[in-house]
């Protein structure tokens, strides 16, 4: 069979035939007996929750990434500051070992240097202790306390000989400062015997002078601290002229009156076959 070409008609007619074989394909929903429809209606709100959800669980994933990659910046940023942490303190024990090992090496030499210095502080303190035991018996117990305190502690090793020889120094310009000033204080001196508690005026190094209570007849005590052979010893004045002198030193000391003309019994002692002198 030959054929034929189609005429402009005969293509409009197929052309109206397969729109409306569509037409009538797309509107088969619409015929949907009324059994089915109840159940596409389920399956259409199935569908829309199903979409939800899944909205839903990709928001809360997008949420869940967003998080762990909050958590794994401030992880790395915790680790960044712990590693730079150690190697801060890495440094500082390197430098602490280094200052370790500095103070032992000053340590050690310091050490050597008390070691040297031993024997001049034990040849300063009996030179000390000397002039103590054969000085003016001014408060000597305490003075030779503090001797004895300083020594204690440089041989239990609470006090380098070097610190030592600095408290040393500075007791030896006690002492000169002892000889430089006067003053009035109260001690305790041996009278009659007796240890009493006395109020004595200092003259530098070279004269004590002290006062006592009333005696029997009503008179105050006065008296003077001489050197009697190797040591030192109390003599009451032997004159009422010399209580008297005494007297007048202590009513100026007093009265804050430090310089003036006094006469006063003698703190030297007697020459052999002759007397006292004054001063």
């Amino acid at each position: 069979m030959v054929p034929t070409e189609k005429t402009p008609q005969r293509r409009a007619f197929a052309f109206g035939r397969a729109r409306g074989v569509l037409s009538s394909l797309l509107c088969l929903p619409l015929w949907v007996s009324p059994a089915h429809a109840g159940e596409v209606e389920r399956l259409a709100r199935t569908l829309v929750q199903m979409r939800t959800e899944v909205e839903r669980l990709t928001d809360a994933l997008e949420e869940a990434k967003r998080a762990r990659t909050a958590a794994q910046r401030a992880a790395e940023s915790q680790r960044l500051q712990v590693e730079a942490e150690v190697l801060r303190e890495r440094l500082r024990v390197r430098q602490l070992r280094e200052a370790l090992q500095r103070k032992q090496g000053e340590l050690a030499a310091a050490q050597a240097d008390d070691a040297a210095l031993r024997p001049t502080f034990g040849a300063g303190l009996a030179s000390l202790r000397a002039y103590v035991d054969e000085a003016l018996p001014f408060q000597r117990e305490a003075r030779l306390k503090a001797l004895a305190d300083l020594e204690a502690k440089v041989s239990e090793g609470l006090l380098t000989p070097r610190a030592a020889l600095t408290r040393l120094w500075a007791f030896a310009e006690d002492e000169l400062r002892l000889t430089r000033e006067t003053g009035r204080f109260r001690q305790t001196l041996e009278i009659d015997g007796q240890e009493r508690l006395v109020d004595v005026v200092r003259l530098g190094m070279v004269g004590l002078y002290y006062q006592s209570g009333r005696a029997a007849d009503g008179a105050a005590q006065a008296g003077v601290v001489r050197r009697v052979g190797d040591g030192w010893a109390t003599a009451p004045a032997a004159t009422p002229e010399d209580a008297a002198a005494i007297a007048g030193l202590f009513d100026a000391f007093a009265k804050q009156i430090r310089t003036g003309h006094f006469t006063l019994p003698s703190a030297l002692p007697a020459a052999p076959g002759g007397t006292e002198g004054e001063r």
